[in-house]
């Protein structure tokens, strides 16, 4: 009972009286030490961002999270690169494209997601671990290109994704068709949460034939558990003090989380139990798309489904769906901000066959146009981290820095997509045009990661996010309530309130 009061006293104390309470902890578990250890011997003229005596900046990481910490070392590294001592880690921030572009080419040898599981390495992804099991996250060596390979071949693959594309329309449809009832106006509370419903449908109707995969919220509930967790620095602090005391052995689930773990299993098993059904009742039909997955990689076309396979059903409980749903409603934000860019994309709709998979695919340039812009501005994943596995110099920083284990290297991608830097004065502006005709390559863009480890299934996603868009303003005028929707920094990026639309039948009088 001892791990789960600790967590359930941590999370209902207020933030303030739990860093107090934390340091005594830390200290007690090994993140603190009165050891003497001079952070200008760690990155010799990199920028520091000082904190309090021991702690560093550990109670700033712990009250507010990553995200505004990492705010705070970009704005002090002018050269791209800034690190803060955390207890007795360093984090690292790098913010220049040519370094980050380095360190995502790294080995996983030389840096992984999330590190020694013999050390709490404040990784996100190490907890992820422990939430879903092993995933392609984790992978490193020859597995990975295998295992990706699978991956790009399903959901990066314009003739797969061709296949696919009359699943995604009629799941779209029957979404879009079900935001207004007899032809009324209708208002929607949170459009975020019901095209989240929409990318769930198709998940499950495309790797299980499961459209209601989304009924009852419990998928999505669970994701958005999975995601809060994962990105609260938090459980890494309890699960250090449990292995401290013996309570887990290295990389294995405390109590609470392997009872998390388990709810996502009975998901994946009900999943399982219809793609079996629909085996039995359609044997001639083409394989459902994690059967095909499972096939790829060494299972067969019935019975239980490869290693590499049943991992992915666990990762799909909370990846995939949320870069949809953010697609759509940050598009449907600033077009109605931008009547103007509204106007054009109708007009390239109402003179496209948008029917038609390569249509929409690759022959809409201006709604190409409006979702890479949306990327830039609100990238889902607005950064990532690595940890580091063995000494590395990194070659591309302007001043000498050898990165050493145990660091924590965060990568922004949000800063890069919006820096006046990169992007000039309007990099804030929502302007598609900039992408018409292409767009200067030397402007770093990498809204699905960048090098070996990026996105394998961002064409599936955007393909989606496309039709959906697309069907939902042919058959609807949307008007966006407020025009005040700030973004909000947390795992992911998302909006600070939910966006409230009005959708209206177009044919309505």
């Amino acid at each position: 009972m001892l791990p789960d009061d600790l967590h359930k006293f941590g999370t209902d104390m207020g933030p303030s009286i739990i860093v107090t309470a934390a340091v005594g902890l830390l200290m007690l578990v090994g993140f603190l030490t009165f050891k003497s250890v001079s952070s200008d011997d760690v990155l010799p003229g990199i920028p520091e961002l000082k904190g309090f005596p021991i702690l560093g900046a550990l109670p700033m990481y712990l009250k507010h999270g990553a995200p505004q910490l990492l705010g705070k070392l970009i704005a002090l590294g002018d050269n791209g690169i800034s690190y803060t001592k955390v207890g007795n880690r360093f984090l690292v921030s790098v913010h220049d494209p040519a370094m980050i572009r380095e360190v995502l080419t790294y080995s996983g040898e030389i840096a992984s997601r999330d590190g020694d599981p013999r050390r709490v390495s404040w990784s996100p992804f190490s907890t992820l671990q422990r939430l879903i099991g092993h995933n392609l996250f984790n992978c490193v060596g020859p597995e990975t290109s295998h295992q990706r390979g699978v991956f790009i071949r399903e959901f990066n693959n314009t003739k797969s994704n061709f296949a696919k594309f009359d699943t995604i329309n009629k799941v779209a449809t029957a979404h879009v068709n079900a935001l207004a009832d007899d032809g009324l106006a209708t208002e929607i509370a949170n459009i975020t949460n019901r095209v989240d419903n929409f990318a769930l449908a198709l998940w499950g109707e495309t790797l299980y034939g499961n459209p209601q995969n989304h009924v009852g919220g419990r998928v999505l509930h669970l994701s958005e558990i999975v995601l809060d967790l994962a990105g609260n620095p938090w459980p890494s602090v309890w699960y250090g003090f449990q292995l401290f005391l013996k309570l887990v052995s290295p990389g294995e689930p405390t109590r609470s989380e392997a009872k998390l773990r388990a709810k996502i299993e009975k998901v994946v098993e009900g999943n399982m139990e219809i793609l079996e059904e629909y085996e039995r009742h359609n044997p001639d039909a083409p394989l459902k798309t994690i059967r095909n997955l499972s096939v790829m990689s060494g299972g067969g076309r019935r019975g239980p489904l490869s290693p590499f396979a049943a991992e992915f059903t666990s990762l799909n409980i909370f990846a995939g769906h949320h870069s949809m749903g953010s697609n759509i409603t940050w598009s449907l934000i600033e077009l109605n901000k931008h009547p103007e860019c509204m106007e054009k994309l109708m007009t390239e709709m109402n003179s496209a066959n948008t029917i038609d998979f390569t249509t929409i695919n690759s022959k809409m340039p201006y709604l190409d146009a409006v979702i890479m812009e949306v990327n830039r501005l609100y990238p889902v994943v607005h950064a990532t981290v690595r940890v580091i596995n063995r000494e590395t110099p990194l070659a591309s920083s302007k001043k000498p820095a050898i990165l050493k284990p145990g660091m924590l290297i965060y990568l922004s991608y949000l800063h890069l997509q919006t820096s006046t830097k990169y992007w000039g004065p309007d990099a804030k502006e929502f302007i598609p045009e900039r992408f018409l005709g292409g767009y200067n390559k030397d402007q770093p863009l990498m809204s699905f990661g960048y090098g070996p480890r990026n996105c394998v299934g961002y064409q599936f996603a955007i393909l989606s996010a496309k039709v959906f868009l697309v069907r939902l303003l042919q058959r609807y005028r949307v008007n966006v309530r407020d025009h005040d929707h700030e973004m909000k920094v947390n795992t992911l990026i998302e909006t600070t309130k939910p966006v409230v639309v009005t959708v209206s039948p177009v044919n309505s009088v």
